[in-house]
């Protein structure tokens, strides 16, 4: 082949190459932009929050005070400045990572969440694990034969996990396996009495792991199962959904009806055409559930005293302190719409029919 026929040969091909790259960075401005303005629109509405219910300044002073002592807060807060000033304050105080600080412990709200998400974290992982581990496979066996066994028992399940109150069903758990068996440990906490491993990740099973404690690590186990498992109740449903109708949708598509007339084998039809194609919906919603589990696995946590921003927030509501509160709404929408950010992207990149 000569210079030229090389040459008029790659250049049809970096021509594409380009024309993708385009496309993706113009899906991923986009997206950003979107992110951002959602971001603004949260932060938005928790300045409204505190600025028209009068939180900032009554919070701090009560409500009893005389009008010198408010209009002296009121300066030293800043509330006496116009309100697009006190917003651009606020927006600057958040990108610095200033959350205010809790009336009822005088620390940095940041710190205490910083303090208690691990806990959260830790929770939800292990409750979407075990949803994706029967709600996955369940739902591609019913997606493969309709109205069989696994298509009963997933239905079952999740209709009893979408009508049964997690608070209820945490409390039933603790009844029979506490109270009655005796298998779990009592709900309190993530540990009971017993110290904690060393700090690196936060996360009390990964830590005893890494520190190499066995006997610790099966201990975290036993204590987080019930709150994981109740958890998972609430979270397997649409995953279970999901994948049924994804990999329900593949099987009748034309491309799968063609490798069956080739004589390809069905396994390799499942494993190479059908998972692959089923996979982005099903990436999706694990990915908001776990986004969504964040900041609503607020009952479970109560009713397991487990401590995490769920139980840190209705602490706080408790005794009207509003910036931890705030602070934890905040946290977990920046958080659902980080992840809803990354999984489009995603999408994108298993998808290419998403990127015209």
């Amino acid at each position: 082949m000569n210079l030229q026929n090389y040459v008029d040969s790659e250049e049809p091909q970096q021509i594409n190459n380009y024309a993708i790259f385009s496309r993706l960075m113009s899906y991923f401005i986009k997206r950003l932009g979107i992110l951002f303005i959602v971001l603004i629109a949260v932060s938005m509405l928790t300045f409204s929050v505190t600025r028209f219910a009068g939180t900032p300044l009554y919070a701090a002073i009560g409500v009893y005070s005389s009008k010198e002592m408010i209009k002296e807060r009121k300066e030293q807060m800043g509330l006496n400045k116009p309100l697009w000033e006190q917003y651009t304050n606020y927006v600057t105080g958040l990108a610095n990572g200033n959350l205010g600080s809790s009336r009822r412990t005088f620390a940095p709200v940041k710190d205490e969440i910083g303090d208690r998400l691990p806990a959260t974290a830790e929770l939800v992982i292990f409750a979407v694990g075990l949803s994706i581990l029967w709600a996955v496979p369940l739902g591609a066996i019913a997606a493969f034969k309709p109205h069989g066994w696994a298509d009963r028992l997933g239905s079952i399940l999740s209709q009893f996990g979408v009508s049964v109150p997690s608070f209820w069903l945490g409390l039933l758990f603790i009844y029979i396996f506490y109270y009655i068996l005796g298998a779990f440990p009592a709900p309190f906490g993530r540990l009971g009495g017993s110290a904690p491993p060393s700090f690196v990740t936060g996360l009390y099973s990964i830590d005893a792991l890494i520190s190499g404690d066995l006997t610790l690590f099966l201990e975290t186990l036993r204590y987080i199962a019930m709150p994981a498992i109740t958890l998972s109740f609430t979270s397997s449903p649409p995953i279970f959904s999901v994948t049924r109708s994804a990999v329900s949708n593949v099987l009748g598509s034309q491309f799968v009806e063609a490798a069956r007339s080739y004589g390809i084998p069905s396994r390799v039809i499942k494993f190479r055409h059908i998972a692959p194609n089923a996979a982005p919906p099903i990436i999706n919603i694990v990915a908001m559930t776990f986004g969504y589990m964040i900041g609503g696995a607020v009952l479970v946590e109560v009713v397991f005293s487990w401590p995490g921003i769920g139980t840190y927030a209705v602490q706080a509501m408790d005794f009207s302190d509003y910036d931890p509160v705030l602070g934890v709404v905040l946290l977990s929408a920046t958080i659902y719409v980080v992840i809803y950010f990354l999984v489009d992207l995603v999408q994108v990149l298993l998808d290419p029919r998403l990127r015209e």
